[in-house]
């Protein structure tokens, strides 16, 4: 469904008032949350495959070849996991921003003043 340009100015407006705002919320919509470094998800991958393989044969021939191989996808379950970083690089959550209703107020106001033109 496309947006009309009094709506896409709206959303312009928005998306500055957002901006200028919280800069740092903005900032956490315009790219991507996460990434994964790419040498430890190959040697994660890799992990994973070789412990399967060794999971599975060791069915048929030594239970403790299933175990190493459970351990050893364990722990590639583990590298990904810690190898999968968030971009900001903060460890401790953002204080939650106070929700007043001065806000919400200044912004249906800015929808009626915007309705009314």
């Amino acid at each position: 469904m496309a947006l009309t340009d009094a709506e896409r100015r709206l959303l312009a407006e928005l998306e500055e008032s957002l901006t200028a705002q919280d800069p740092k919320l903005a900032s956490k919509f315009t790219r991507p949350p996460h990434r994964v470094h790419a040498g430890r998800a190959v040697l994660a991958v890799v992990g994973l495959l070789v412990g399967l393989a060794a999971l599975v044969a060791g069915m048929s021939s030594y239970w403790w070849i299933s175990v190493i191989g459970f351990v050893v996808m364990l722990a590639s379950v583990f590298i990904l996991i810690s190898g999968w970083a968030p971009l900001t690089g903060d460890t401790k959550p953002a204080a939650p921003e106070p929700t007043g209703e001065d806000f919400l107020g200044r912004l249906e106001q800015r929808w009626r003043d915007r309705q009314e033109q």
